[in-house]
C-alpha cells in the first residue's frame, strides 16, 4: 500500500494582494518534493481544478473568501510565519465552519504535519480497493455489504468489489499440487513455529485458500481482503477447512485481512494503516474474562455471575478484554513479539478448524470502527496493558486487555463488537485521546 502519493496544493494570500516569496517558503516546509504548490489569485480561485488542499497564509479577520473556499469543498488551512495560531485566524476559522467547509487543524507545525499527511492518506485511499467473499446464505448481511460498499465508495471513494464466495473455493480446488507444495514449504522455513497442530491435508487446503486469495486480490488490484469464514466454511454442509490461518500469511505480505466478513472493520484497517502508518488488527471486544476468570484452573468453570463481577471491574478501571477466533487474533508482524506464528487448534469450539496465534506487543492503540454510512468513525485512543495467556482459558487464551479513557463512555458509543485495533506512535496516541470519540 502506497500511501505517500503526491499533492496539489493550493496556497492563497488572504489579502487580495500577490503572494510574497517568505508566504510560500513556509508553506512548502510542510510539502514533499514531489508536491505541487499553485500560487492562486483571489479572482482564480473559483475555476482552480484538482486541489487536494489550500492554504490561506494570514489571514486577519473575517474574509469574503471563507464563502467560496467552503462552497468549493476544499480542505483549507491558515498559515502565518511562525506556523501557528494566531488570533487573527478565529474569524476565518468561525466562517469555514459557518458556511460548512472543512478546517484542518493548524495550532501548530506538528499540526499542519497531521493535517497534510491527512489529505495524503485521504488522497491515495481512493486509488485502493478492498474484496469481500460473499456466499450470499445471508439476504441481511448480503444487503448490509451491498450498502456499505455504496456509501464506502461515495464518502471515502475507496471501492469495495464484492465476490461470490463459490469463486474463491473453485480458485483453491484448481491449485496445481505443485504450488501448493512449494508454497507450503516456504511457510514452515519462514512463517511458522515449529511443530503445527494441524496435519499436512489440512495445512494445503489453507495454502490453496490462500493461493486463491491472492489470485483474488490481484486480479482485482486490491490492498484487503475479508470472507465470511464462518457461514461460508465453518457452517457449510459439508464444513470446508477455514482460511483463518492463511490471514497471517496475507498480512505479512503487506495485505489488510480480517475475519466474517466485517468490510467495516477491513475498511476501517485501511484508514488506520494511512493514518498511523502502522499495519492494524481486528478483534472481538469484551466486557467480561477478567480477574475472576483469571483465577481459574479450567474456563467450564466460569459462571454467569463471575462474568457479572468482571462487567462490574471493565466499568471500574476503564479496561476492555480483546481476543478472537481462540488466540490473540490475526497479528500483522509489527503487533507482535515473535518472528513467527504458531497454528493452533481451534478448541474448544471448532475442533478441526485452525488459527494463527502469536503474543501482542504491549504499547498504545488506537480502537476504531467506521458507521455503515462510512461518514464518521469512533476512534478512541487506549493502550494494551495486560497478556492473559493460557490454554487453560479455552476460547479464551489469547486474551490482551486494553485500558481506554472511560469505558462507560466507550460502551454508549460503541458500535459492534468487532473494531479495528492499531499501534499509535506516543505523539500521535496524545492528539486521538484529546480529539476523537
Amino acid at each position: 500500500m502506497q500511501f505517500n502519493v503526491p499533492l496539489r496544493v493550493g496556497i492563497i494570500n488572504a489579502a487580495d494582494k500577490p503572494l510574497r516569496d517568505s508566504q510560500r517558503d513556509t508553506a512548502k516546509t510542510f510539502l514533499n518534493d514531489h508536491d505541487q504548490l499553485i500560487s492562486i489569485e483571489h479572482q482564480d480561485l473559483s475555476h482552480v481544478e484538482d486541489l487536494d488542499v489550500l492554504i490561506v497564509a494570514d489571514p486577519c479577520g473575517p474574509t469574503p473568501l471563507a464563502r467560496l473556499i467552503a462552497q468549493r469543498g476544499l480542505p483549507t488551512l491558515a498559515l502565518t510565519q511562525h506556523r501557528g495560531f494566531h488570533p487573527y485566524h478565529a474569524a476565518f476559522h468561525r466562517d469555514i465552519e459557518k458556511y460548512g467547509g472543512i478546517l484542518l487543524p493548524s495550532e501548530f507545525p506538528e499540526t499542519i504535519e497531521s493535517s497534510i499527511a491527512a489529505v495524503r492518506c485521504r488522497r491515495a485511499i481512493t486509488t485502493m480497493k478492498l474484496v469481500v467473499a460473499d456466499g450470499k446464505a445471508n439476504a441481511l448481511a448480503t444487503e448490509r455489504i451491498h450498502q456499505f460498499a455504496k456509501n464506502c465508495h461515495k464518502q471515502l471513494g475507496v471501492e469495495v468489489v464484492v465476490r461470490a464466495t463459490e469463486g474463491l473455493y473453485q480458485q483453491a480446488d484448481a491449485c496445481e499440487e505443485q504450488a501448493v507444495t512449494e508454497q507450503l514449504q516456504h511457510w514452515h522455513e519462514h512463517l511458522f513455529e515449529e511443530p503445527l497442530e494441524m496435519d499436512e491435508s489440512h495445512m494445503r487446503q489453507v495454502v490453496r485458500l490462500y493461493l486463491a486469495q491472492c489470485a483474488m486480490l490481484e486480479e482485482e488490484q486490491a490492498v484487503g481482503f475479508t470472507v465470511h469464514d464462518i457461514r461460508d466454511f465453518l457452517q457449510a454442509k459439508p464444513s470446508r477447512v477455514m482460511p483463518n490461518v492463511a490471514y497471517g500469511a496475507l498480512v505479512c505480505d503487506g495485505y489488510l485481512a480480517v475475519e466474517e466478513a466485517d468490510i467495516e472493520v477491513l475498511a476501517t484497517e485501511l484508514l488506520l494503516c494511512g493514518a498511523l502508518g502502522e499495519h492494524p488488527t481486528m478483534s472481538n471486544l469484551y466486557y467480561s474474562f477478567r480477574d475472576q476468570f483469571d483465577a481459574l484452573d479450567t474456563f467450564a468453570d466460569y459462571t454467569s455471575d463471575m462474568e457479572l463481577l468482571d462487567c462490574r471491574q471493565c466499568f471500574e478501571d476503564n479496561h476492555l478484554t480483546a481476543a478472537h477466533f481462540s488466540t490473540s487474533g490475526i497479528l500483522p508482524p509489527n503487533m507482535m513479539i515473535e518472528d513467527r506464528y504458531r497454528v493452533r487448534e481451534t478448541l474448544p469450539a471448532w475442533p478441526g478448524q485452525s488459527m494463527i496465534s502469536s503474543t501482542p506487543r504491549m504499547g498504545p492503540v488506537a480502537v476504531a470502527r467506521l458507521g455503515l454510512e462510512a461518514t464518521s468513525i469512533h476512534c478512541v485512543q487506549g493502550e494494551i496493558t495486560k497478556l492473559g495467556l493460557g490454554d487453560q482459558y479455552g476460547w479464551y487464551r489469547g486474551r490482551w486487555f486494553i485500558q481506554l479513557p472511560d469505558t462507560s463512555r466507550f460502551a454508549q458509543q460503541m458500535l459492534h463488537q468487532h473494531y479495528a485495533i492499531g499501534p499509535t506512535p506516543r505523539a500521535i496516541a496524545s492528539k486521538i485521546r484529546s480529539n476523537t470519540e
